[in-house]
């Protein structure tokens, strides 16, 4: 910026004069440092520096973080000197990132919200309804015929048709369909979203719209709502009846009413339950079914369960299984809004409906970016697949062609081509079902293009995650730049590790003596002894023995380098400090040492390759740090970093 010098005689003229004060910085929005001219702002700096004293023990001073956070921005900007932020699979993986990162922030809160107070209101009620399903259908075409015939199925109800009759008659649900269709109450969470919304949005008496589940095509009748019942823990005792003929059925009614007589006078309902219940699921445990609520049990069974107190046993109760005695041993109330949340959250997100506040966002972002759909267009390219009798080879070929614009946002477009070249013909399938599959493509490309732009604007619109990308994206440079400069070429560079022990020897020590050995492993003792005729006539460098015996044995030889101290080896213990024999493997019974050392101290890399090499890695980063503090240019704002302390 040029730096403007005003005479004396003006800066008096002017003193009468009104400036406009300059725009406010933000604290977050201050430059801390730059990099060669590169800013860093306060709020990435304090980000990363709070992030990180949230992960140490001992937390960190602003200034004593600062000189890491400078010596780590370095390194990026050598990375990005190096171009390593410009490569092909750097941009495909940052750009996964920067979607996946996005995703919390790419979903409309209020939506969310409501789905969740919405959850909870169901469940302070119960619903009583009943039900007719058809099938989903295997294909497109099927769908849109069952569809149709539950449309019909609906006209006739409406119309004064008996809805238990019809349900009877069509319904594929076999578990309602002798009683009408009649599903008893039924309670919150318990059934796919779509189908409890529309249990609890259609008014009492009122048969719903028809409706569509992953499962089938649905209507409900609504009979009646009630408070929530809640939840109750029961035992029951079960005598099967369930296909038998009456006869039978009679001898289990006389057992089931004795066993009752028996509870009544005082048996212990568990023991009995143990003894004498047909159900095996419960009978081992004394009869006890567990926590239950509205729906999850046969509505006879609920209601007699629900109608008793807590300790009170029923008379008999008669289901489609059997005969049964309950004994409710206690209830609660649902739970609160807060207590409740965390599990509907839950919920949610296994369900459909995770995915409305992203779809509400979308609809959202289509506003927002002002996104103008082409209508004559897209009625084109349905002329073209209805003459051509679907979206075939011939309508794809002809619509592939074009480049009108289906779809208009600001500062982009949806064209025609794009969308077609995403779909694989389709002759299989009617003209309905080929134009559905167009339109729902163009949509899901509208909404892919809207959602790229939202996401390319989030850094400029959204701290946290811009501070987010930035970390994830830096990161991912230090790795790679630190990789090339210091972890493979420490592990790469031999001359220079070996150079590095040579000059620092003095500093690596242990604390007990280690033998180092070559250990012969042998699959019996005549190999052991071609293997000692072979060496005592030939010398063989340790490094070379394995290679080598394995050309003379084969597979019935192996060697193993070790270097261990007293008790962390068997076998090093009674080769080089005279411990007990230990027996060998199956595969390798019989060993020997070979080029044996006691050491006090290493006495090449490969001693204690690890510390040494780590060591070396250090030196090559700090030599590293020192040529990138001096080739680039670090100025911190004092004034800035004095607030911050």
């Amino acid at each position: 910026m040029k730096k403007i010098i005003l005479a004396a005689g003006v800066l008096l003229m002017s003193a009468n004069l009104a400036f406009a004060a300059k725009p406010k910085v933000s604290h977050d929005e201050q430059i801390l440092l730059t990099i060669d001219g590169t800013a860093v702002t306060v709020g990435e700096f304090e980000y990363l520096y709070h992030k990180n004293n949230e992960q140490q023990l001992v937390p960190q001073s602003i200034d004593e973080y600062l000189e890491m956070f400078i010596n780590y921005k370095l390194k990026v900007a050598e990375a990005e000197a190096a171009g390593l932020d410009t490569t092909a699979a750097f941009r495909q993986e940052f750009d996964g990132y920067a979607r996946e990162l996005a995703r919390p922030y790419i979903y409309d809160t209020e939506t969310e919200r409501q789905l969740i107070e919405t959850a909870y209101d169901h469940m302070r009620q119960n619903v009583e309804v009943s039900h007719i399903m058809l099938p989903l259908g295997q294909n497109a075409d099927e769908k849109v015929a069952y569809g149709a015939k539950m449309d019909s199925i609906r006209t006739v109800i409406v119309n004064g048709g008996d809805f238990a009759q019809l349900a009877h008659d069509f319904t594929y649900d076999s578990s309602t369909a002798e009683r009408g269709g009649y599903m008893g109450f039924i309670t919150a969470n318990s059934f796919p979203y779509q189908f409890e919304d529309m249990a609890y949005d259609t008014p009492v008496g009122e048969v719903s719209p028809v409706f569509t589940t992953n499962f089938g095509h649905h209507i409900l009748k609504v009979h009646s709502r009630r408070p929530a019942a809640g939840y109750v823990t029961a035992r029951h005792i079960l005598k099967l009846t369930n296909g038998m003929p009456e006869q039978m059925k009679a001898v289990k009614k006389h057992q089931i009413d004795s066993i009752h007589a028996l509870l009544l006078a005082g048996a212990d309902f568990a023991e009995i339950a143990k003894t004498e219940s047909e159900d095996p699921g419960s009978a081992r445990n004394g009869g006890m079914l567990g926590e239950f609520t509205v729906g999850m049990m046969v509505p006879a069974f609920e209601q007699a369960a629900f109608a008793l107190a807590d300790g009170e046993i029923s008379s008999v109760v008669e289901t489609p299984y059997g005969y049964h005695i309950i004994k409710r041993e206690g209830h609660r109330d649902i739970e609160s809004f807060e207590e409740a949340e965390p599990k509907i959250r839950s919920i949610i997100a296994r369900d459909d409906r995770r995915n409305l506040p992203r779809k509400a966002k979308i609809q959202s972002l289509r506003e927002r970016y002002n996104l103008v759909m082409n209508r004559p267009a897209i009625a084109m390219v349905e002329s073209v697949i209805r003459n051509n009798g679907g979206l075939n080879k011939t309508a794809m070929e002809s619509l592939g062609a074009m480049s009108a614009p289906l779809a208009t946002y600001d500062g982009g477009s949806v064209i025609l081509k794009d969308v077609i070249n995403t779909l694989a013909p389709a002759s299989s399938i009617s003209v309905a079902s080929s134009t559905g599959l167009f339109l729902n493509r163009l949509n899901s490309m509208i909404d892919e293009a809207v959602l790229n732009k939202a996401i390319a604007e989030l850094p400029q619109t959204n701290s946290d995650y811009r501070n987010l990308l930035n970390e994830y994206r830096d990161g991912m440079l230090l790795f790679e730049i630190s990789d090339r400069e210091v972890w493979t070429r420490a592990k790469d560079d031999t001359a220079g590790l070996d150079k590095w022990f040579a000059e620092h020897r003095d500093r690596y020590t242990w604390e007990k003596p280690k033998f180092r050995s070559y250990v012969i492993f042998a699959t019996n003792d005549s190999v052991m002894k071609r293997i000692n005729d072979f060496l005592a006539a030939n010398k063989v460098a340790g490094k070379d023995l394995d290679a080598t015996l394995k050309q003379l044995c084969g597979k019935n030889v192996r060697v193993e380098r070790v270097i261990a101290s007293q008790g962390e080896n068997d076998i090093v213990d009674y080769l080089g400090f005279g411990g007990p024999k230990p027996a060998g493997t199956a595969k390798w019974p019989v060993f020997e040492a070979y080029e044996s050392e006691m050491l006090d101290r290493p006495m090449s890399v490969s001693d204690d390759r690890g510390a040494i090499t780590a060591d070396y890695q250090t030196s090559l980063e700090d030599k590293w740090v020192k040529e990138l503090r001096a080739r680039h240019k670090v100025k911190v704002d004092k004034k800035v970093l004095k607030s911050m302390r």
